[in-house]
């Protein structure tokens, strides 16, 4: 299996409730604004900087195909007295299973230039028993709409359906797809597919889909088994520069050092600005034009999962050098940045956290936001020496 979703293979089944967010309370360096949540997967601020999760909630492997997961969508509000309270507004999302019993359902999810919201759906699109999986789902996340809720994933939220897994197995021809995650820029999707290793875009006008990039396998260090190893694409976001920023899981056995940072242009050029890295989840862009990476860190080959606490969050300069800002984590699956606070969801904890004022800033003098303020920024600075226009 080539999919982000390897990952869950021993832990399907750990969680099989639901429970309102308990928090701490606002002052406290980190805080846990949500938990009870089943396999948390995506993190994302809408336009207001409210913060919304994407659930995948695996039903047991054992189930009868078909039937429903607890997967969701739902909305953190936050509450005078800091505490939040979780709003669903999707919820009962499948979740399907593949030969190998590892699940496919809700991934991560964006917020298009209209204020709707995409939710990725991986695994199979097959009408009869997965209509809505293998998708991008797009729904209606205004208050009005929101607070009638929750809805069934076919329900009054829907606006829109993008089927991706007909088009990657089909006219593509690739041998597996996993729709991950899905950014709009413009009128275009660019949609993360971590079964095919590729990002597909889709354009709402004309209604037609085409690879836009496809990411090719890496070698492993000489003598390792297997020799090569896919790159499995999991995250996406806009840059903000009409292109995108992306980064990969890597393939078995997860080789640390790996794993890479990429720039993606509109016209499918894929450029790498971070290398040297392992398992990326998930990515976020600071104020400060520097990024923050989520990592899995090493693999554990008892369990086939990152071992506990070996994951962190990165920031990622423009120049590429890296530093931890987070570390002892266990599979931080979601990762988002909203002024100087930096949220992280734990997948298996079923956790997010707040880590107040931590998220870099710009500073003055930075002119080529590199996180420094050195000859580079006085080689800038001299060059533009004169009067103003």
């Amino acid at each position: 299996m080539i999919s982000h979703s390897a990952m869950l293979l021993s832990v399907i089944g750990l969680s099989s409730t639901w429970s309102l967010a308990t928090v701490s309370h606002a002052g406290d360096p980190s805080q846990v604004i949500a938990e009870g949540l089943v396999l948390p997967i995506g993190i994302e601020a809408d336009p207001n900087d409210q913060i919304w999760v994407s659930e995948m909630g695996a039903p047991s492997p054992t189930d009868p195909p078909g039937t429903p997961g607890v997967g969701r969508v739902s909305m953190l509000a936050a509450n005078l007295d800091g505490s939040y309270t979780q709003v669903p507004l999707v919820e009962n999302i499948q979740v399907a299973f593949n030969a190998m019993m590892e699940p496919a359902g809700a991934h991560h999810i964006s917020f298009a230039p209209d204020g709707s919201l995409l939710l990725a759906t991986g695994g199979p699109n097959v009408p009869s028993a997965y209509p809505y999986l293998g998708s991008v789902l797009r729904y209606d996340p205004t208050y009005t709409v929101l607070s009638a809720g929750p809805y069934a994933v076919d329900g009054a939220a829907l606006i829109g359906q993008v089927p991706v897994f007909p088009f990657v197995r089909q006219d593509a021809g690739y041998p597996d797809s996993n729709t991950y995650s899905a950014i709009q820029i413009g009128t275009e999707m660019w949609i993360v597919d971590a079964g095919a290793n590729a990002v597909i875009r889709y354009d709402t006008v004309s209604e037609s889909y085409s690879v836009l990039a496809e990411l090719p396998n890496k070698t492993n260090p000489k003598g390792t088994t297997p020799p090569f190893s896919q790159a499995v694409p999991t995250r996406i976001i806009a840059d903000g520069m009409g292109g995108a920023y992306l980064v990969e899981l890597t393939g078995f056995p997860f080789i640390a050092g790996n794993a890479n940072v990429f720039q993606l242009a509109a016209d499918g050029t894929v450029t790498t600005i971070a290398t040297g890295l392992q398992t990326l989840l998930d990515v976020a862009l600071a104020s400060d034009g520097s990024l923050l990476v989520s990592s899995g860190g090493d693999f554990d080959p008892d369990t086939g999962l990152p071992a506990m606490g070996a994951g962190s969050v990165m920031r990622v300069r423009q120049d590429g050098s890296t530093t931890t800002l987070i570390g002892g984590l266990w599979i931080p699956s979601g990762l988002e940045v909203i002024g100087d606070d930096v949220y992280v969801a734990q997948m298996l904890y079923g956790t997010v956290t707040r880590y107040s004022g931590i998220a870099p800033q710009s500073c003055v003098g930075d002119l080529n936001g590199d996180g420094r303020v050195d000859g580079g920024d006085m080689g800038i600075l001299l060059a533009a020496w004169g009067l103003c226009s």
